[in-house]
């Protein structure tokens, strides 16, 4: 049987992703949980899941590794994926750049993969102060580095550079899961992410007070904290939350997911992503209410699966509202984009995989 690797962080569905491609072969799934590096084995097969290992932490060294250019997690990656790698020998290993991609190009170099692949989930434009444009395109180069170096990079957008280096680059289209939550009452809206000003959480809070809407936050950050007080009363802090189960308690009682963004030009980086938030609030039906900011945004409003405003108060007002009014509608589109979606997710793979597993 083929055995597959990935190497991943905890922020793209990336179990949905296992799943897809472990019925091309048996698929060893490591997951460092950002700086925490928090170690969590999984096993599928034949779209299953067999086992997998209870999460273990280590130190946090995020300054070092930033000051490092991710040489400190791509050493920890090694370290966490040693075992795994060295138990079998591996068809094709799969790791997000820049860290576990070297760690994965590490792996190939010293035999135990035939194939590396490099992921490449988003990018930064240099801009802002002379330090920040000089560390953004030394990793730039770095990243250039390993897609050049890897036997296939698989990127989630389009409108990511640095990929061009490799001849074999590939949009991968990530899976959205069926957390199965029926289409209830629902009187609430939820946020998920790390908050900045860029997110308009500001104007949401206005809008949540003024037509007595509950408001769930689930992520955290300093920004967040320095603008707690401007939210509803009734809002509910959920914090940093990682637990499927969890995220779709909470929002099987909402009727909006928020995903707004102030900038929407080229010199912010989720211009060239994928919204990770987005495909969460479709795993649990909910429909969502965004900018026109990633290159994923042109599939929103034809499917009819949410809509896409202005940064601007009286449009986001306006989409709530009709979002609330008609929450069957935007229910059954989600339905039925999702398994369109999904079908496009499995023939990618099948695809890829079926690829790099029959060359030597």
């Amino acid at each position: 049987m083929k055995q597959i690797v990935m190497l991943e962080a905890l922020c793209n569905n990336e179990r949905g992703w296992a799943k897809v491609m472990s019925h091309s072969g048996r698929v060893s799934l490591v997951q460092l949980e950002g700086f925490r590096f928090t170690e969590h084995v999984e096993i599928w097969q034949n779209g299953r899941h067999l086992e997998s290992t209870p999460p273990k932490k280590s130190i946090r060294w995020a300054f070092l590794d930033e000051m490092t250019f991710g040489s400190v997690l791509a050493l920890t990656t090694i370290k966490r994926g040693w075992r795994v790698m060295m138990s079998q020998r591996t068809d094709v290993t799969i790791g997000n750049v820049n860290s576990m991609a070297a760690a994965a190009l590490f792996f190939r170099a010293i035999g135990r993969t035939r194939k590396a692949v490099c992921l490449v989930c988003d990018y930064f434009p240099p801009h802002q102060k002379l330090h920040v444009r000089i560390y953004r395109r030394i990793s730039t180069f770095i990243t250039r580095c390993l897609c050049k170096w890897s036997d296939e990079v698989w990127y989630v957008s389009p409108r990511i550079p640095t990929v061009q280096v490799n001849p074999r680059h590939f949009v991968i289209p990530l899976y959205i899961n069926d957390e199965n939550v029926p289409c209830l009452p629902r009187q609430e809206i939820g946020y998920i992410g790390m908050p900045s000003p860029d997110h308009a959480l500001e104007i949401l809070f206005d809008i949540c007070r003024r037509h007595q809407i509950r408001l769930n936050l689930v992520g955290d950050s300093a920004y967040l904290k320095s603008i707690r007080h401007l939210a509803p009363p009734d809002t509910v802090f959920h914090g940093l939350v990682s637990d499927p189960a969890k995220i779709k308690e909470i929002f099987s009682r909402c009727f909006c997911g928020y995903a707004v963004y102030r900038n929407l030009g080229p010199h912010n980086y989720s211009y060239f992503g994928i919204p990770s938030k987005i495909l969460n609030y479709f795993a649990n039906n909910t429909p969502v209410i965004t900018t026109n900011t990633a290159d994923f945004t042109k599939h929103i409003n034809p499917s009819g699966i949410g809509q896409v405003v202005e940064p601007q108060p009286d449009q986001i007002e306006k989409a709530i509202l009709d979002l609330k009014a008609r929450p069957a509608d935007y229910y059954d589109a989600i339905q039925r984009f999702r398994k369109t979606w999904n079908e496009g997710v499995e023939q990618f793979h099948q695809e890829r995989l079926a690829a790099l597993l029959a060359e030597p």
